[in-house]
């Protein structure tokens, strides 16, 4: 089987892209997820990283009219994707609006979930948080938001009670990982994830950020790669980042960001992949 990997669009989903993948066989795509455009709130965040609640500081008005145009940038991208009549495997990325993303505060500026509206999209199958089988292969995907190792290894909470919020989010999602793989223990399978393992391709490059010259990975990723030994593993997240490593006896494969014209080839059979 043959499979287009993409994601990280950010809300652009460039013509040069588009004509790279009409070019190209595929049976199924798979996508990281990043479905939307979170450049100003990204601006945000980095500006009150530890002193405020970014859309608290600007004003709940702004940060409202600023979420409804990223939540409408996704919302193109799920439309163009549909658009390959390819079944396209999809899991949330960090900037995404989905069910789980918004706390009870944050509903104040939530414009809505992309899963109300994917119900209308034939070809996207979501596979966040589950197990999906195609033919004799497994795709296994887990993505969302999450608290990186890094911010529990080293603090980036000043206040004591906001580390243990924190530290507690982290094992709860680290629970929920291990019970997707509680079942049947997957044999020929893909791992899909949005953030990468903790220390492969996750070391922050980009100057404005602050986590720059950390890395940004997922440590229990890491365990669970090692444990079940999935054939590839698909991530995204880091658009630093195109290429693939080894991480025991798995490929970890960074397709690039969409936004950037970039995405890869994967061929299942003869474990090819092509850079496009």
């Amino acid at each position: 089987m043959r499979f287009l990997l993409v994601g990280d669009f950010h809300g652009k989903f460039p013509s040069k892209l588009k004509n790279k993948i009409k070019k190209e066989k595929f049976d199924y795509v798979i996508c990281t997820g990043d479905l939307a455009n979170i450049d100003k709130i990204r601006k945000y965040i980095f500006k009150y990283w530890t002193t405020e609640v970014w859309w608290q500081a600007i004003g709940v008005k702004k940060a409202r009219k600023i979420e409804k145009d990223s939540f409408d940038s996704g919302l193109k991208i799920l439309n163009e994707l549909n658009k390959l009549r390819k079944k396209i495997y999809l899991i949330w990325g960090n900037a995404d609006f989905y069910k789980d993303a918004f706390s009870k505060k944050e509903n104040a500026i939530n414009p809505g979930y992309y899963e109300d509206r994917i119900k209308r999209l034939k070809n996207i199958i979501l596979t966040d948080k589950k197990r999906k089988k195609i033919k004799d292969l497994e795709i296994i995907g887990y993505g969302g938001y999450l608290d990186v190792t890094e911010f529990v290894k080293h603090p980036i909470d000043k206040d004591k009670r906001n580390q243990k919020i924190r530290l507690k989010r982290y094992r709860r999602e680290e629970n929920k990982l291990k019970k997707i793989f509680s079942g049947k223990k997957p044999k020929n399978f893909i791992f899909l994830i949005h953030y990468a393992p903790y220390k492969v391709m996750d070391k922050v490059k980009l100057k404005s950020s602050p986590m720059y010259g950390k890395y940004v990975g997922w440590e229990p990723y890491n365990k669970i790669i090692k444990k079940y030994k999935p054939s590839f593993v698909i991530c995204g997240h880091m658009h630093e980042y195109k290429g693939t490593k080894r991480l025991g006896k798995s490929t970890i494969i960074n397709p690039g960001s969409a936004f950037e014209s970039k995405a890869a080839i994967l061929d299942t059979e003869t474990k090819k992949i092509k850079f496009l």
